[in-house]
């Protein structure tokens, strides 16, 4: 590190002054507590009273003390600006920061498994980036390097790390651009009611901050009201509660269709670049020597749809919840071949040679399900015998619980007659599924970390077990896969596929 040659040196965007700011803002305290002290003292008089007035000769006195707290604040995020530094050589990244604490970190250019440009709406006008560096050495929960950039120092930084914006038209590139119904089904599949309703309580609770609290009673109050208004036949509390959820759902769907718009894919020779995003740009640049492993996603209604979602497991992509981790979002079968050896052909996706036995496993794989099923018709019976005046709640509820537990009964025989494992051309395919979801992993030998085989009692009579296969990328990953034959497993995971 000490003997590489600097080929260019830069510091962040002068935003970050202010965006560094934000957290010393209660050294501004100093000075509007000084200037209430001074309007408040010199407008209390014993024989007049409290009138309002400012004696400006005695604030201008002490204004000095104002102004010098205002320097210093100011002063604290120019000298943090200053000594942050980016030197880009060509082994990697040299970061420098800190006033009173010096703190220095390398990131070879040989070790990075993302890079990630990222520019929200509010950075367009000023011309600012973020970027993103992220390596396997780093946190799961923060990036190895983020920092607000100049756009221009940050696409050339992007072109010595040999990560070029824009590709060279003569380049040999492959471009994949999904049709915009795709998008909205990948919208549509990945949406999460709980992260739409954070999102709506934050935001109203930060308008209430704003314009009062009595704002916020008024937004619950009116929708408590709506709720009872229309909530013909059904409990009112179970109707708020769909009500919620499906608002929820829906302000969800509407994020991640802004956050997927736009979205494109390139790859030129061992890069891969994806971008993304309608009022927050996204961009994203990955190894392929350095990606961890192929999901091919399906969920119950994809299954109805008949059309596939792949997405990409690497260190840095998809790490934060904004983040965009689908590799191409919506595929039918027929194109799901195609689009792999367009933009990875080092991957294969393979028929399943060990599989489950569809009579002998079912029980395997659907019996926690059917016991969570009777154990909500139990309690809905028994809470109904001890609570007659509650019934139509109990009902409601019951039923309410009972329908995610179907859909789940029916994604797991879907798995029972899908889960399996295969390997050819150096690739393992991986089926089973991870609560709705039903995955096919494609996972290089390499990226294996570790094999575990389990056998219950029933399974040692059988000769059969549970697979898990680890690997690692953001993370430990755990692919299972139930209910196999294990001299099968045995040989498909020998020394000869794994070396």
């Amino acid at each position: 590190m000490e003997n590489t040659v600097t080929i260019k040196r830069c510091r962040p965007h002068p935003l970050y002054i202010l965006s560094n700011l934000w957290r010393y803002l209660f050294i501004l305290l100093i000075p509007v507590v000084r200037g209430l002290y001074f309007v408040l003292i010199n407008s209390f008089s014993l024989t007049e009273g409290f009138t309002l007035g400012v004696n400006l000769s005695r604030w201008l006195h002490g204004a000095w003390m104002d102004l010098l707290v205002l320097f210093a604040f100011l002063s604290l995020g120019i000298l943090l600006w200053a000594t942050f530094t980016v030197e880009v050589s060509g082994d990697g990244l040299l970061v420098k920061r800190g006033v009173f604490r010096r703190e220095l970190t390398f990131l070879p250019v040989s070790r990075t498994c993302c890079i990630s440009v990222i520019q929200p709406l509010r950075l367009w006008l000023f011309g600012a980036v973020y970027l993103r560096v992220d390596t396997a050495g780093g946190s799961i929960q923060n990036a190895d390097l983020l920092v607000m950039l100049k756009k221009k120092d940050c696409q050339k930084i992007l072109r010595m790390l040999q990560a070029p914006v824009p590709l060279a038209p003569l380049s040999p590139v492959r471009s994949y651009k999904p049709k915009s119904r795709y998008v909205f089904i990948l919208a549509l599949i990945t949406s999460n009611s709980f992260a739409g309703m954070v999102l709506i309580s934050t935001f109203i609770t930060q308008v209430g901050n704003i314009l009062g609290q009595r704002f916020s009673e008024m937004i619950y109050g009116t929708f408590e009201n709506v709720a009872r208004t229309l909530a013909f036949g059904i409990p009112p509390a179970a109707f708020s509660l769909a009500s919620v959820m499906s608002l929820g759902y829906l302000c969800a769907f509407v994020a991640s269709l802004a956050r997927h718009a736009n979205f494109q894919v390139m790859r030129r020779r061992n890069l891969l670049e994806v971008n993304a995003g309608l009022l927050t740009r996204r961009s994203y640049r990955i190894e392929v020597s350095k990606i961890g492993y192929l999901d091919i996603r399906r969920s119950l209604l994809t299954c109805i749809l008949g059309v596939y979602s792949i997405f990409l497991s690497t260190v840095g992509y998809g790490k934060f919840k904004d983040d965009v981790s689908a590799l191409i979002p919506c595929v039918r079968r027929r194109q799901l071949n195609y689009s792999l050896r367009l933009l990875l052909p080092e991957y294969h996706l393979s028929e399943r040679t060990l599989r489950p036995h569809r009579i002998r496993s079912a029980f395997r794989y659907t019996s926690r399900t059917l016991a969570l099923i009777v154990a909500v018709l139990a309690a809905r019976i028994v809470l109904c015998y001890f609570f007659p005046d509650w019934r139509e709640l109990i009902v409601w509820v019951a039923f309410m619980a009972n329908f995610p537990l179907i859909w789940l009964l029916i994604v797991k025989l879907i798995d029972l007659n899908t889960a399996g494992i295969s390997f050819q051309d150096g690739c393992y395919t991986l089926r089973y599924s991870k609560g709705f979801s039903l995955h096919q992993v494609i996972i290089r030998p390499e990226r294996i970390v570790r094999i575990r085989r389990v056998q219950s009692f029933l399974q040692r009579r059988t000769g059969r077990c549970d697979v898990y296969v680890y690997s690692y990328s953001e993370g430990r990953q755990t692919h299972h896969i139930r209910d196999l034959k294990r001299e099968e497993t045995e040989k498909i995971f020998c020394e000869e596929n794994i070396s």
